[in-house]
């Protein structure tokens, strides 16, 4: 590695020794350029410039020049990649001049690519035209470059382009996805009707649902009419193709029902109230429209929702009930604690585990009692479902999982210590977002959210980094809620946006928060709007 350096320093040095004169002028590289006999030497002179993190002043000029002088699309390539990262105007000019519109040979192809990233990362709105001329390259890298740059820019003028690619069936599916979500930067309400339809769309095993909805939620409540349409069944359109794609009715229900959720479209509440009761004769299917409709239902805080959610929590099955209670923790349904307490105290661990989180998220002071019961009862149900079930999980060591299940359970019961610490006190919840206990800062930071106060926002906006997911998950949802709720905490929270973007993009890729960083990316979405 170390003599890899050597030689390419070597290199580098040798190319610029015969060039007499201040490294840090403009005449200087120009000469380099001009003394470099190959165009492989070219490139290396362009990269040592752009090693030097180089100023505009007289760069940019020898830059253009040499951009229009080379013959080596591999040297205007390499001049194009750092005019981008320079992010001046004027070269918008030249970087256009340079594009080979009949490329053929790999070097052209390749500097047409990045002169299309160039474009997009200078930002200059005069780039668009020569980008919507490249969507119809035959070089898929070009292709998508230029789709990337056109949504970066929102430029309007490319919108019939840009929808074809997002919904057209003859084009690659990688092109659909990049093109949907370059659609989805452009917020246009045209673009509602076919995002809709590829939310459901397959084609070869590739699914476009993430994709489109979240393009959807870019669009707003612009997107909600539809939607609306869609849950209701009265797309007659929709259900046609649906039908003929064989796409069932509860995958339109249960994704509409989601984005709605994700757009706080009150409008959708008696709709999504009626969807709890979806039936169809395969659970995994009436299930998914339910959960779906809870969940639906908790972002949106429907209060007339509560009692329906808590006559679910007979629900056998553990995924569904602990959907249920969380529904319920989000719409701070604090006077169906009761029936969380009877659903917490019997069933299997799984099933009952929504529940005990849920006693602790909404209970009060007078709920202690029943906690220390759940532990005093915990030895005496787990032995029984393990004896009823030794293949569960940690059954074959009983004594160590009733140990488990106890710690597992003063872990959740510090959240209602908290609240009997805190009551309704706000400044005490907001110190509480620093607590140790992953559960108490849930809490906090739901009870902040639903307080409605603007100041709220500015201490929940500094939590965003949380790493428990639960807790962050939390934190998103109510500084979504305030938003909502208040122009005031709007404002304080747009404060944390080039914060957040930055933690978005240094988040990208990493597994563990790629789940609960989808609410993170329309969180930034709904500060921008708002």
């Amino acid at each position: 590695m170390r003599f890899a350096l050597a030689v390419t320093l070597s290199a580098a040095l040798l190319l610029t020794a015969g060039c007499k004169g201040d490294p840090s002028t403009a005449e200087y590289w120009d000469k380099a350029l001009d003394a470099g006999k190959k165009h492989k030497d070219k490139v290396k002179v362009v990269e040592e410039l752009r090693s030097k993190n180089p100023k505009p002043t007289g760069i940019l000029e020898v830059l253009h020049k040499h951009l229009a002088s080379e013959k080596s699309g591999e040297t205007k390539a390499a001049i194009a990649r750092l005019l981008g990262e320079m992010k001046d105007p004027s070269s918008v000019g030249p970087l256009t001049e340079a594009i080979a519109p009949g490329a053929s040979d790999s070097d052209e192809k390749a500097m047409n690519k990045e002169i299309a990233v160039a474009l997009g990362n200078i930002g200059d709105l005069k780039a668009g035209p020569a980008l919507r001329k490249l969507l119809s390259s035959k070089d898929g890298f070009t292709q998508v470059a230029a789709i990337e740059a056109l949504g970066e820019l929102k430029d309007k003028e490319s919108f019939d382009g840009l929808y074809k690619l997002a919904t057209d069936e003859a084009t690659e599916p990688f092109i659909n996805k990049k093109a949907i979500q370059a659609v989805g930067e452009l917020a246009d309400a045209r673009a509602v009707p076919g995002l809709t339809r590829m939310m459901f769309k397959e084609r070869r095993g590739v699914s476009f649902y993430l994709e489109a909805s979240y393009a959807l939620y870019q669009i707003g409540p612009a997107a909600a009419d539809g939607l609306l349409t869609v849950l209701e069944g009265k797309d007659q359109e929709l259900n046609k193709w649906a039908q003929e794609a064989g796409i069932i009715d509860a995958a339109l229900a249960a994704k509409a029902a989601q984005v709605l959720g994700d757009l706080h479209e009150n409008r959708a509440e008696k709709l999504l109230t009626e969807k709890l009761k979806f039936d169809h004769p395969a659970l995994d299917i009436k299930l998914f429209v339910r959960l779906r409709a809870a969940d639906a239902l908790g972002r949106m805080r429907s209060k007339d929702a509560a009692k329906a959610l808590a006559g679910m929590l007979e629900e056998p099955e553990a995924t569904a009930r602990g959907e249920y209670c969380r529904a319920l923790v989000k719409i701070g349904a604090k006077d169906q604690v009761p029936a969380l307490v009877k659903a917490a105290s019997k069933g299997s661990w799984d099933a009952r585990d929504g529940a005990l989180i849920a006693v602790a998220l909404l209970g009060e002071e007078r709920d202690l009692a029943a906690y220390e019961k759940f532990k005093k009862d915990e030895e005496g149900l787990t032995r029984a479902e393990c004896k009823e079930d030794d293949m569960v999980k940690g059954c074959k060591d009983p004594d160590s999982l009733v140990k488990q299940h106890l710690a597992t359970l003063d872990a959740y019961q510090k959240a209602l210590e908290a609240a009997k610490e805190c009551k309704a006190d706000g400044a005490c919840w907001t110190k509480k977002l620093d607590d140790g206990s992953e559960w108490v800062r849930t809490r906090a930071a739901y009870e902040l959210g639903r307080s409605g106060k603007a100041d709220a926002a500015a201490a929940l906006t500094k939590k965003l980094t949380d790493s428990n997911l639960e807790s962050r998950l939390a934190v998103i949802q109510s500084l979504a809620w305030l938003i909502h709720d208040s122009k005031d905490a709007a404002a304080k929270a747009k404060e944390a946006l080039p914060a957040l973007e930055k933690q978005i993009a240094e988040e990208k890729g990493k597994t563990e928060f790629v789940k609960v960083n989808e609410d993170l990316r329309r969180l930034a979405v709904l500060m921008r709007r708002n």
